[in-house]
């Protein structure tokens, strides 16, 4: 995760945490964020450095390859390592009084800059509260 948050700096980079065969893996994806920027600038205002869009094509060729779907990651750029409101919405399928789209993911943030990663935040779905808090 770090080395693709890094290669992809000074945009935001993503992907997924993948369960094989008891095993944890990252599986780097595109960040797609600005080829949608570029179709369509008034739905997708922003660019990859302040967004990502990870394909849900993405997912679905993981789970059907036999793995599971512990985790999605994405960078900050020159940012802090929070789950911001439009990360939550984002998780939340564009419905903030929704459900996780994805559930039982945690979702890990990372906070890069041009000298690497200096910190990571682990995010999950609380369903009690109704929210994603920082987990411990």
């Amino acid at each position: 995760m770090n080395a693709w948050a890094v290669q992809g700096y000074p945009n935001e980079a993503c992907g997924l945490i993948v369960e094989r065969d008891g095993r944890l893996a990252v599986t780097c994806c595109e960040n797609q964020q600005d080829k949608l920027h570029a179709l369509d600038p008034q739905r997708y205002t922003r660019t990859a450095a302040t967004a990502y869009n990870l394909d849900p094509m993405e997912v679905v060729r993981v789970v059907e390859a036999g793995a599971v779907v512990r985790g999605v990651f994405h960078s900050h750029p020159d940012r802090g390592a929070y789950f911001s409101d439009e990360d939550v919405l984002s998780a939340l399928g564009g419905d903030p009084e929704g459900e996780p789209v994805l559930p039982g993911v945690d979702y890990v943030v990372l906070s890069v800059r041009a000298g690497g990663v200096d910190e990571a935040r682990v995010y999950s779905w609380d369903g009690d509260a109704r929210r994603f808090a920082e987990k411990t």
